[in-house]
């Protein structure tokens, strides 16, 4: 399956999107879903695994909990994904520099983020209102107008990400220089090894009922 479409691929982003916090729950924001399945819709499913397989082990740890808003690591995954399949499929540098350039736009996506939740307290503050006066049909509102402005601001994120942001990729992969693109080729092969590092490092303090005693 190549679909091709910037459209349909932004609206299945921000679909995954949504899963982080705004509705689900179900993991298919995870840059080991979402990457794949990016890859395999655009006919590249090597660079989308690859490319969720490293987002995923460096950024494992990168979960929202309560008010905290991490880095968007579904963003990473799926621009990354996105631009290698569109401009330059199976070239393992072009992966690597599209989860370069997707990481300062995953901070963006953050801002984004962190704006929709502060608009959200004046929904429910709207809501609430409704309520006290005897119009509870406004929670309903309310939770169908948050997740409805979420998936807009979403899908917009993802259209100008994947056209403006796909421009600038293109652009500078082809200038840069021989020496670079070598450096890039061979992050391929070391970023997992990163990525491996970086797990273990992140739950080096979680135990392990397997290595305890039996007193332990």
């Amino acid at each position: 399956m190549i679909i091709d479409n910037i459209l349909i691929l932004a609206f299945i982003a921000a679909l995954c999107s949504l899963d982080i916090t705004a509705f689900g729950q179900f993991m298919i924001s995870r840059p080991i879903f979402c990457a794949p399945l990016f890859g395999w819709l655009m006919g590249d499913i090597t660079s989308g695994l690859w490319v969720g397989m490293v987002v995923e082990m460096v950024w494992i740890n990168a979960i929202p909990m309560g008010a905290a808003v991490p880095i968007d690591i579904a963003s990473i995954a799926i621009l990354g994904t996105y631009w290698t399949a569109k401009f330059f499929p199976g070239m393992q540098s072009a992966a690597v520099w599209g989860i370069v350039l997707a990481v300062p736009l995953a901070y963006f996506f953050k801002e984004i983020d962190v704006f929709g939740r502060n608009f959200n307290i004046k929904i429910m503050k709207w809501a609430e209102k409704g309520v006290a006066a005897g119009k509870e049909s406004r929670i309903d509102a309310g939770i169908f107008i948050g997740l409805a402005l979420f998936f807009l601001r979403f899908l917009a994120f993802y259209l100008f990400a994947m056209f403006v942001g796909g421009l600038i990729y293109q652009d500078i992969f082809l200038q840069l220089s021989a020496s670079i693109l070598i450096g890039l080729k061979k992050a391929w092969y070391l970023l997992p090894v990163f990525g491996f590092g970086a797990m273990i490092y992140n739950f080096r303090h979680v135990g392990l009922a397997f290595f305890k005693g039996k007193n332990g």
